[in-house]
């Protein structure tokens, strides 16, 4: 999501909370929320240390992972997240559920007292609240609260604080494993490629399936109690060609059981054509990312404007010396918290925010040392 989505979308919202009689009525009611919610945080749950805490420090610690406090505070809310989500997991277990009713159901409560108060705490220390409220993050931490409070209406929607799960997703940028989403988004962009090679060859496994189904009917039709309709027989066909074989309805005549035969080796072979089709998207892709990368190097100017070519051992040695006598600078936004590996990028590509430029260093074991 854009910054202009964003900003767009949070003027919309705004103008529909001061110009509709409806949307004065949630404004009104938001404001007294967080005036009671700031009341009891900073009057009661605090430590007392805590709470002269300025909206600027509760932005580092909360948003800047790259700060002590912040590493701090987010790998705790991380180890939450976990207890809360095993606690869940335990809760759907009958015989716990029966003698640990009472205490799960408390537990959860203060966890979702807690995160709710994290959520508040992110809204109140920033200047455009809309910002992260519609943003992909925010829209997460929304909604694995949401289902509890929900809960006291509908029962059944209690369950659905298993979204919480997703913020875990926080850690690909608290462990800097942003080598891992872009990855992910190089499988994405090679599936996106392959998109419509997929689409037909599925639709050829479909017809493939239905004329199967049809055929092993023809056949098997009151000779197998299994399979007496045309719905059967392509049910049949899909399990055998998948090669998942659950084994509910097969073949009892030597016809079908031949038909089964073939099925089940074409099925191997129809397995490896996606496979096949993706990693050729794959191979393509990291090709021309290469590409790019040596057009790129071969385009960049030399220092102090030489263009005479320099031998490997001393761009390695060169490069090694510039490493070793510099720190080295990662390009954060404060915002959004994306790491940005373009180093010649000034705003967040997420969310437009200009991005802060802050030293990489070790910081599990500052973290485990304090």
């Amino acid at each position: 999501m854009t910054s202009d989505t964003h900003n767009d979308s949070g003027q919309q919202l705004s103008r529909w909370l001061t110009g509709n009689k409806t949307g004065r009525i949630f404004r009104k009611a938001g404001i007294l929320l967080g005036r009671l919610m700031h009341k009891l945080l900073f009057g009661l749950f605090l430590p007392k240390r805590f709470r002269g805490l300025t909206r600027k420090d509760i932005y580092r610690i909360i948003f800047k992972s790259d700060t002590p406090e912040g590493r701090k505070f987010d790998i705790w809310l991380l180890v939450l997240i976990g207890l809360n989500l095993l606690l869940l997991i335990l809760d759907s277990v009958p015989v716990l559920h029966d003698h640990l009713g009472l205490l799960f159901r408390i537990l959860e409560w203060c966890f979702t007292i807690i995160f709710t108060f994290e959520y508040y705490l992110r809204i109140y220390c920033l200047r455009r609240p809309w910002r992260y409220v519609l943003s992909f993050y925010g829209l997460i931490d929304f909604f694995s609260i949401f289902p509890v409070y929900l809960s006291l209406f509908v029962s059944a929607t209690q369950t659905l604080s298993v979204l919480r799960l997703l913020r875990l997703l926080r850690l690909f940028r608290i462990l800097k494993l942003q080598r891992f989403i872009d990855e992910g988004s190089r499988l994405m962009n090679s599936l996106r490629r392959s998109m419509y090679k997929i689409l037909i060859f599925m639709l050829f496994v479909f017809i493939t399936a239905i004329i199967l189904g049809a055929v092993v009917y023809t056949i098997e039709n009151g000779k197998n109690p299994n399979i007496t309709s045309i719905p059967l027989g392509i049910y049949w066909a899909v399990v055998t060609l998948t090669t998942v074989g659950y084994g509910d309805i097969t073949p009892v005549t030597p016809t079908g059981q031949f038909i089964s035969l073939v099925v089940m080796i074409l099925g191997y072979s129809i397995i490896a054509v996606p496979t096949g089709i993706v990693t050729g998207e794959v191979i393509a892709e990291n090709h021309e990312r290469r590409s790019k990368e040596e057009e790129r190097k071969a385009q960049s100017p030399r220092p102090n404007g030489s263009n005479a070519p320099v031998s490997d051992s001393a761009d390695a040695e060169g490069t090694a010396a510039t490493t070793a006598a510099t720190p080295e600078l990662v390009a954060h936004c404060p915002h959004c918290g994306h790491d940005e590996q373009d180093p010649d990028a000034l705003y967040c590509k997420h969310c437009g925010t200009r991005l802060d430029r802050v030293n990489s260093h070790s910081w599990i074991s500052e973290f485990f040392s304090k």
